[in-house]
C-alpha cells in the first residue's frame, strides 16, 4: 500500500476544499513522498515531539494528525532547537505526515458529527446544511435539563479533568451546538440560531461577557477533546485498508493539567 491510497481516501471523505483559509497549505500531505510503502500508522491530534519519537519506536510509516505538524512558516531554523531536532528525525526517519484539520471538522462524519454523536444530540444538522469551509458547527437537541445538568454529562462523557461554564446554571436546555475548536466567538451566532448553549473550546473573556448579555449558555471543554476523534478515523480507515495496522498515540496528551 502506497502513502497516495491512504492520502486519496482521506481527501475524498475530507477534502481540502472545507479546509478555512488559514489552513491552505497546512493540510493533506505536509512531509513525505506519495509512493512509500504504508505498513503501520499512527494517529494523534497533535505531533509533538514526544509523538514523533513514538512513531519512529513503532516503525509507523504514517504519521496522521488532526492539527498541522507545522502551522507557521519557517524562515529559519536551529537544529538545537526542539522543533529543528524533531524536524531533523523527520527527515533522518523518512517519516510521512498527514494532517486534516479544519476540512476535517466542517466535513460529514467529521470532527463535530463525531461530538455530537458522543453526546447522543438528536436531529443534529451543520450551519450551513450543506457542508462548506464554514460548517463547524453542528446543532441538536437533547432531553431537557438545566445547564449545570448538562455541563456535568459533558464533563463526565468527554471524560475532561475539569471544564468552565457560563451562564445561569438553573437555565433550561434543550437545543444545542457544538464547535470542537476554539468556537467561543460563535457564542451569540449560536443563541440567534435559537440555541441554549454552545460546548466549545478556548473561550475568550469578551466571547463570555457577550454571551451572560445574550443569556447564553457555554460549556468550555479542553481543545483536547478533539483527541476523540482518534478512535473514530481508526475505525474508518481499518475498515477500508485492512493490510495496514492502525495504532494510537499513546504519548498524545492534554498540554494542561487543572489543579
Amino acid at each position: 500500500m502506497k502513502v497516495k491510497e491512504i492520502v486519496d481516501y482521506l481527501l475524498a471523505k475530507y477534502p481540502l476544499e472545507l479546509a478555512s483559509s488559514f489552513d491552505l497549505g497546512k493540510v493533506g500531505l505536509q512531509f513525505g513522498s506519495m509512493s512509500k510503502e504504508v505498513k503501520k500508522v499512527m494517529i494523534a491530534l497533535d505531533g509533538t515531539s514526544a509523538v514523533v519519537d513514538e512513531a519512529i519506536e513503532e516503525k509507523c510509516d504514517l504519521l496522521l494528525c488532526h492539527h498541522p505538524f507545522l502551522f507557521s512558516p519557517i524562515i529559519n531554523m536551529d537544529y538545537n532547537s526542539p522543533l529543528g531536532k524533531k524536524m531533523l528525525k523527520v527527515f533522518k526517519n523518512e517519516l510521512n505526515i498527514f494532517a486534516m484539520h479544519t476540512n476535517f471538522d466542517c466535513a460529514i462524519n467529521g470532527m463535530n458529527d463525531h461530538l455530537a454523536n458522543l453526546l447522543g444530540l438528536k436531529n443534529v444538522y451543520s450551519v450551513p446544511e450543506v457542508p462548506t469551509s464554514e460548517s463547524y458547527m453542528r446543532i441538536g437537541e437533547i432531553d431537557k435539563c438545566s445547564l449545570a445538568e448538562f455541563a456535568y454529562f459533558v464533563k463526565e462523557t468527554f471524560n475532561e479533568e475539569g471544564i468552565r461554564v457560563v451562564g445561569d446554571l438553573d437555565k433550561q436546555i434543550k437545543k444545542v451546538a457544538i464547535l470542537g475548536g476554539s468556537g467561543g466567538s460563535y457564542a451569540v451566532a449560536a443563541k440567534k440560531l435559537g440555541c441554549d448553549c454552545i460546548i466549545t473550546g478556548e473561550v475568550k473573556q469578551n466571547n463570555a461577557i457577550d454571551a451572560v448579555e445574550y443569556n447564553m449558555g457555554i460549556i468550555e471543554v479542553s481543545h483536547s477533546v478533539e483527541a476523540l476523534f482518534k478512535e473514530h478515523i481508526k475505525n474508518i480507515l481499518s475498515e477500508e485498508f485492512k493490510d495496514i495496522e492502525f495504532i494510537l498515540s499513546k504519548k498524545d496528551v492534554n498540554p494542561f493539567k487543572c489543579l
